[in-house]
């Protein structure tokens, strides 16, 4: 076989495999309480740093987020904060930051029953529906 064929053949599996990781979102899907259980820089999960946050996908189009901090010596216990979002094209396209108008993109990497594995710019969030 050519270099040139082989390449090619490399270039298709290479893309099918990432392609093929992705999985399509729908709003009814999202709608509700996720607890965010981890997030990792890592899909694998390793890495990790437990959470107790959820956000709540509301049918109006807002995501709001609550973390609870376990610090005692914390300046607050508890922030909260209401975001925009919308799903597009099987993707989950959601406010970057409160006040701000730029959006991110997140996909769902994995999906199974109540768990879901969504992959937002660099971070992956590992969610359990409540």
């Amino acid at each position: 076989m050519s270099y040139r064929k082989l390449a090619a053949l490399a270039l298709l599996t290479l893309s099918f495999g990432a392609g093929a990781a992705e999985q399509p979102l729908t709003q009814a899907e999202l709608l509700g309480n996720w607890q965010i259980d981890k997030e990792s820089l890592n899909a694998d999960g390793s890495g990790a740093r437990g959470l107790n946050t959820t956000w709540t996908f509301k049918n109006d189009g807002t995501l709001e987020g609550i973390t609870q901090d376990s610090d005692s010596h914390a300046r607050i216990d508890q922030l909260k904060a209401i975001l925009n979002y919308s799903v597009e094209n099987g993707k989950l396209n959601k406010q970057a930051a409160p006040g701000r108008s730029k959006m991110e993109t997140c996909t769902a990497v994995e999906k199974d029953g109540a768990k879901m594995v969504l992959k937002c710019q660099s971070i992956y969030f590992f969610m359990t529906k409540k």
